[in-house]
């Protein structure tokens, strides 16, 4: 990582270094988002703020050509230093070698959201944190520096001033990471600073923001338990940040709208109110008002606190297959409906039964729906979208796979609330999934006695892809989709993965409509060699790093991308600018309108996530009509996870 950003206006001159140390012949790299400060006006409010005694530990996160490095050292400060480019090593060594060689300087080659910091910050005692970080690394830095056994006593950092400004509002325009931010520290702007500080310049202004960690009664003392409770109490409400919580807290919840107004009230919080007006005190007091919210699915936030708490030193979150998450008397089973990718989609024919002869090469991905199931104590089967009822007839395909297992079994009446969490119609199979998690977990719940060809055929009888849900991943999928063989399971760590989902419909039969029409790729056929050559390597096994070598030509083994493009214009010209922002190639799943990116592991996937929310903030990247699009950063389901459902 290296220094870079740029800012409002710190004042109207600004000093700077000599150009040769600007960039000193190396050239910036965009996927590291370097940008260099050389203000040095800049650099000594950033000093000032950070406040560094002698002696005292001070962790740099991207010292890049060494400008706020080279100021650190002479405070007296004990550095350390975490660089991510491996080109600015040698550079970096060269320029501090006394320093380093009198023990000053500590000069890491790594990246900072992976390195253990934990056995570079001190037991005991204060520490600090002072550094020009990489726009897109933000909130995942400030995670887990807060969440450290001995967190920094105070850090300063150089960022975008959207997000700066953001973290340090006060209540009445808080997001989901400023309630995170200020239950640890008091936030604030030092200033302003100019775009121009910078080379190259950046499309945006930066802030100096300062974060001081709270103590004494001031301190954050929430237990583990609680901690994941919380956060998944207030992602909940900023899911959809302009509704009032009277709306907002049911659609994302298992609580019925009705029990969420009575806590409200007895929180003393209007149910009119908004996520951005609730100090973190105010979501605490509503917090103790919801007994029955489970912990659930932990956050990022919780499960870097988790990770921070086990003994072992790894993270002891991996989801398991089903949960039970009531006493035996009343069990409640909590179950992950996953979502797919199409690896490869070929389109082999058309059949008598006016379905589409397919070839599809499909692998399941960890985000996804949640399904909690219990047996309905009145009587009589509910589903509820989260809070919000639903009809029991139509198109719910919770309920029609509920319909078709009572054809071939007694199932009790049961209670399912349904938490979205995937975008509907993206071709993510998220509704096929919710159907194959309901029979799954009716069954677990109930305790059925159902063979594995009676469930297929239930599950295939209720849609074309729903048998897919029901096996590991990854899996061929031929027929109408009926057909799933199971492939090989990755070997190695599992890919990254990241869903960019337009806020614009893409109907699929409007799309096969106008592949049967004639509308296809300029290379016929390719697309089935590449689906039938991936199964075949897949019957073996095929590492992680493998399938990221494939990504470019798999990109375009979709016989339906050139379909989608024709019915909706907009998915070209997006697709392009996402290549150009992230430098990867990306594929559609399915019949769109989901376009995916591979990534060597779920954090570089999140750090596309994050380089995608800045570019739409600042208008490097334009959304189709404006509409912002749903972007997910997720894996694939882990080798060796056991059967689908983890939750």
């Amino acid at each position: 990582m290296a220094n870079r950003r740029g800012g409002a206006c710190m004042s109207p001159k600004y000093r700077q270094a000599p150009s040769r140390g600007r960039v000193d012949g190396h050239a910036a790299k965009k996927r590291l988002s370097q940008n260099f400060l050389h203000d040095l006006n800049v650099r000594d409010r950033i000093v000032q703020a950070g406040a560094p005694t002698v002696g005292e530990l001070v962790l740099e996160i991207g010292p890049g050509l060494g400008f706020l490095t080279e100021a650190l050292l002479v405070s007296g400060a004990k550095v350390v230093a975490v660089e991510l480019d491996s080109d600015l090593i040698p550079r970096l060594e060269h320029k501090f070698a006394s320093q380093i060689s009198a023990g000053q300087l500590t000069l890491i080659h790594g990246d900072a959201l992976t390195v253990d910091l934990e056995s570079l910050a001190p037991t005991s005692g204060s520490w600090r944190v002072i550094a020009n970080i990489p726009y897109h690394v933000t909130s995942p830095l400030l995670h887990r520096l807060l969440l450290l056994a001995v967190p920094p006593a105070r850090i300063v950092l150089l960022v975008q001033l959207e997000v700066a400004e953001r973290v340090a509002a006060a209540p009445g325009d808080w997001s989901y990471l400023t309630a995170f931010v200020q239950a640890r520290t008091a936030a604030s702007v030092v200033a302003r600073v100019p775009r121009e500080a910078f080379d190259p310049v950046p499309g945006v202004d930066s802030a100096i923001l300062l974060l001081e960690h709270r103590t004494g009664a001031d301190a954050f003392t929430l237990s583990p338990h609680d901690e994941e409770r919380l956060w998944r109490l207030v992602q909940a409400g900023f899911r959809e940040r302009r509704k009032k919580l009277r709306n907002a807290l049911p659609r994302a919840l298992p609580i019925l709208e009705s029990d969420i107004i009575a806590a409200l009230g007895r929180a003393n919080l209007s149910p009119d109110q908004r996520a951005q007006t609730l100090s973190v005190q105010d979501w605490i007091a509503l917090l103790a008002e919801l007994p029955e919210l489970d912990a659930g699915v932990p956050t990022n936030a919780a499960r870097a606190a988790v990770a921070r708490r086990s003994t072992s030193g790894g993270s002891d979150v991996r989801e398991r297959n089903t949960t039970r998450s009531h006493p035996a008397a009343d069990p409640t089973i909590e179950i992950v409906a996953h979502g797919k990718i199409n690896l490869t989609l070929a389109v082999v024919g058309k059949r008598s039964d006016g379905y589409h002869e397919l070839h599809s090469v499909v692998a399941q991905f960890e985000a996804g729906d949640r399904l909690y199931l219990r047996q309905a104590a009145d009587g009589v089967d509910s589903i509820r979208l989260a809070g919000m009822p639903l009809h029991l007839e139509g198109e719910n395909l919770c309920a029609v796979a509920l319909t078709a297992l009572r054809r071939v079994c007694e199932v009790p009446p049961v209670e399912i609330v349904l938490e979205k969490r995937l975008p509907v119609a993206a071709g993510l199979g998220g509704g096929s999934s919710d159907a194959a998690a309901t029979l799954l977990g009716v069954i677990e719940l109930f305790d059925l006695d159902v063979d594995d060809e009676t469930l297929h055929a239930v599950a295939a009888e209720v849609g074309s892809d729903v048998p897919l849900f029901l096996v590991d991943s990854p899996a061929l999928m031929e027929g109408r989709g009926e057909s799933v063989t199971p492939l090989a399971p990755w070997s190695g760590e599992p890919l990254g993965l990241l869903l960019i989902t337009a806020g614009l419909p893409l109907r699929t039969p409007e799309v096969f409509a106008a592949f049967a029409a004639g509308l296809r790729g300029s290379a016929q056929g390719a697309a089935l060699v590449s689906s039938q050559h991936l199964a075949a390597e897949l019957t073996v096994g095929m590492s992680g790093e493998g399938l990221l070598q494939r990504a470019a030509a798999l990109a375009s083994a979709n016989d339906l991308l050139a379909p989608a493009r024709a019915v909706a214009p907009w998915l070209r010209p997006f697709d392009h600018a996402l290549r150009r922002l992230l430098d990867r190639p990306l594929s559609l799943s399915g019949s769109g309108p989901t376009l995916f990116l591979l990534y060597p592991s779920q954090r570089e996937a999140e750090e596309g996530a994050t380089l995608i929310a800045n570019a739409l903030a600042s208008g490097e990247l334009v959304a189709p009509e404006g509409l912002t699009p749903s972007v997910i950063a997720t894996r694939l389901i882990a080798p060796g996870s056991g059967e689908r459902g983890a939750a």
